[in-house]
């Protein structure tokens, strides 16, 4: 901040101090301002905890559609490895969804 805006702030802030009302009035401002700032960076946090939530539950139908695939084929008969390539699971998690099915 340069010196002649430090000096106009001060000058401005000796005239809004001048009165108590203008005092008051400033507060008020000054508080409707701060709770402001805060209600929109709370509806940010809201919006970026939803996103997160959203890709989450984006994940978890990716797995399951994943697992539903390989326990179809391996119904199919068809082996461990190809199962895993099919179903783009690892080859240990096919291996599990196998036991389970049994």
């Amino acid at each position: 901040m340069n010196d002649e805006s430090l000096y106009n702030a001060f000058g401005h802030w000796e005239d809004l101090s001048s009165t108590k009302e203008q005092r008051v009035a400033y507060e008020e401002r000054s508080k409707e301002l701060m709770d402001q700032e805060a209600a929109e960076r709370e509806y940010e946090l809201r919006e970026q905890a939803l996103e997160l939530r959203k890709k989450e539950a984006e994940k978890r139908g990716e797995k399951k559609a994943k697992e539903a695939t390989a326990r179809r084929l391996l119904a199919m008969g068809m082996n461990v490895e190809t199962v895993a390539k099919g179903s783009d699971l690892d080859v240990k998690r096919v291996i599990e969804i196998q036991q389970e099915m049994q």
